[in-house]
């Protein structure tokens, strides 16, 4: 239970879930405690900060194709086609950096500001050519939602458009994002409304955002947020 936890239990915690070492209940704990709990998503951000820097006096070294190819042998000596969830293993070490990246924002952001009376939830929007990716962070405390885009961008004299909508309901527009990698949008009163499934997208559209309401022009993808519910 978390309430059994200490502090030093937290930060060991932490520390296992910014290597990726946690599976099961303990995943789901400390998943749950990542969008519920600020000191524990700051405890988080901080390994994370802390590993990262562990390479940057590392210089990078391109192997011998050779030597690559017998060290591959002798480690898997049976070679297997890569499973779904191993390729999902990579993808996901390959957006820490971006939720890392995003973390850094939001500490910037929150300095100073209340305690949250409200949960947190992350997502990653992300093409399936993976050549567009936003995580996107939404703040039930404020009814906002902040976004950094960490790959890809809209075409030359496009912008970009957030859209949002609950289950079974059309999407609208939470604001345009025309410059900027990250941007901190107000959510609508409809959209802030919504408990349970939560739909975030974004399109590139035309300077001043889509004629029609909806998304018109390339979608780059969406993402649901699940067990969204209101401020505490």
């Amino acid at each position: 239970m978390t309430a059994d936890l200490t502090p030093d239990d937290k930060d060991a915690m932490a520390a296992e879930y910014a290597l990726g070492l946690l599976s099961g209940d303990d995943f789901a704990q400390a998943q749950h405690l990542a969008t519920t709990d600020r000191g524990f998503a700051q405890s988080v951000t901080n390994w994370e900060i802390r590993l990262a820097t562990l390479t940057d006096e590392l210089e990078p070294e391109k192997p011998n194709p050779a030597s690559k190819k017998e060290l591959l042998a002798k480690l898997f000596p049976n070679p297997k086609p890569t499973s779904f969830w191993e390729r999902v293993w990579v993808w996901q070490a390959a957006g820490a950096l971006s939720l890392l990246l995003l973390a850094v924002v939001l500490v910037i952001d929150f300095a100073g500001q209340p305690t949250a009376t409200g949960p947190l939830y992350t997502a990653e929007i992300v093409t399936e050519a993976g050549d567009f990716r936003v995580v996107a962070v939404l703040d039930k405390s404020t009814d906002e939602v902040f976004l950094t885009r960490t790959a890809g961008a809209a075409p030359e004299g496009r912008i970009l458009q957030v859209w949002a909508h609950g289950e079974g309901e059309p999407a609208i527009s939470v604001g345009l994002w025309s410059e900027g990698d990250t941007i901190r949008l107000p959510l609508p009163q409809t959209i802030a409304a919504v408990e349970g499934v939560l739909t975030l997208g974004v399109s590139e559209e035309p300077p001043g955002g889509s004629l029609t309401g909806s998304p018109s022009g390339r979608v780059f993808g969406t993402i649901d947020i699940t067990g969204v519910t209101g401020r505490i």
